[in-house]
């Protein structure tokens, strides 16, 4: 279905290339691409990939899983049972585990410190104390996860380049990893790419350093003088962060307007939608399928709308470079396409942060998504 015609599908780029998908034997799939690509057998690994029968709509009877779907109420709660039948022995530990949709962040963690439930995901830096004075523990992985602003540059202010290159330069990197992250993350450079990728990562790229001087004179530069910026608690930091940026920006005689809004209907009603808002992005398994899916050209998460044929050639040139020193040069220059051409500003990144009960044990150190890469359910156990 993430490759149907018309198919909103976020990952459907992924798969681009595949021109026949064939069924060889019980066990066996076989791609053929129209031309090559070394990130595709980890691409086959994201959360939303999975291969199914022809036309399948029941999603959750394929049997294929570590635990059994009991019971699904969207945005609600999930009840799973071990399913005995797995297709692999990686231990399926626990009889059932039931997930519980709580979106405020104190709820869920008073949920924890009360007992009410085992694990909580997405903590934030300033309850690491009061978590581990309660007895519990705290699951703290770096990660390429990011927190930013996205400047659409289909429209006003993001399509002015002088507007967004002073946003880029008035934000305080170093202070919101120290203070609000509390040294839980890294700086952020504009790009997704950070060290958590490895070798792809661009550790030559100049960082964007805290320069109001440079951040007045592109926002003399271009004219504008306010702006009004969507903001969410959609990851920890952001909202302090936004604060910090609009004193420093006071200071240098813009006026930016914080516009707050919850996160309930935050993805549908203002993300891609208004000219400024706030994002968060998970890290991806690789460099390319995470520049792929945020700045691919016309893709369906081109969450910037920004377009560069360079950068579209580069993506696909890199799937099949094999020279290490070759395609590490390929990312330097998408990194700084996007750390210079984008919408995209991300002043850090921060580690993946959940907490658990101390008597639950075996989560990976995935930096992919929570509880150590989100596929937790087939390893943990928990102490009688």
């Amino acid at each position: 279905r993430h490759i149907a015609d018309g198919s909103p599908s976020s990952i459907k780029a992924f798969f681009a290339q595949v021109i026949e998908w064939k069924a060889v034997d019980k066990y066996t799939v076989k791609l053929t691409l129209s031309s090559p690509d070394s990130d595709m057998p980890i691409k086959l690994t994201q959360p939303q990939a999975k291969i199914v029968k022809a036309n399948g709509m029941d999603w959750w009877a394929g049997g294929t899983g570590p635990y059994k779907v009991e019971s699904f109420q969207a945005g609600v709660k999930s009840v799973h049972s071990r399913n005995n039948n797995y297709w692999r022995d990686t231990g399926q530990w626990l009889d059932s585990i039931e997930i519980t949709a709580i979106t405020d962040p104190n709820a869920r963690l008073n949920a924890l410190l009360a007992g009410s439930v085992d694990m909580v995901a997405i903590i934030q830096a300033r309850d690491i104390d009061k978590v581990e004075q309660s007895g519990n523990k705290v699951l703290s992985i770096p990660s390429g996860l990011y927190g930013g602003i996205c400047c659409l540059k289909n429209t006003a202010p993001g399509s002015n380049d002088d507007f967004v290159q002073g946003l880029r330069y008035i934000q305080d990197r170093e202070r919101i990893v120290r203070k609000f992250l509390r040294g839980q993350g890294t700086v952020g450079n504009d790009h997704p790419i950070n060290i958590s990728y490895g070798a792809d990562h661009c550790s030559e790229l100049p960082q964007i350093p805290f320069d109001p001087d440079k951040a007045k004179y592109h926002l003399n530069k271009s004219g504008i003088n306010e702006a009004e910026l969507y903001v969410a608690p959609v990851i920890g930091f952001i909202e302090d962060a936004c604060l910090l940026m609009q004193a420093n920006l006071k200071k240098i005689g813009f006026n930016l307007k914080l516009k707050k809004v919850p996160t309930d209907g935050y993805w549908g009603a203002v993300w891609m939608k208004e000219p400024l808002n706030v994002v968060t992005w998970n890290m991806r398994p690789t460099a390319n399928s995470m520049m792929a899916i945020q700045f691919g050209p016309n893709g369906n998460w081109n969450d910037t709308f920004w377009n560069d044929d360079r950068m579209g050639q580069l993506l696909k040139d890199s799937l099949a470079e094999t020279d290490a020193a070759k395609r590490h040069e390929m990312h330097c220059e998408m990194q700084k396409l996007v750390s210079t051409k984008s919408g995209i500003i991300i002043p850090a990144h921060t580690n993946i942060m959940d907490a658990h009960n101390p008597k639950v044990h075996g989560f990976a150190n995935v930096p992919l998504g929570q509880f150590g890469g989100n596929g937790w359910a087939e390893h943990i156990w928990k102490e009688a």
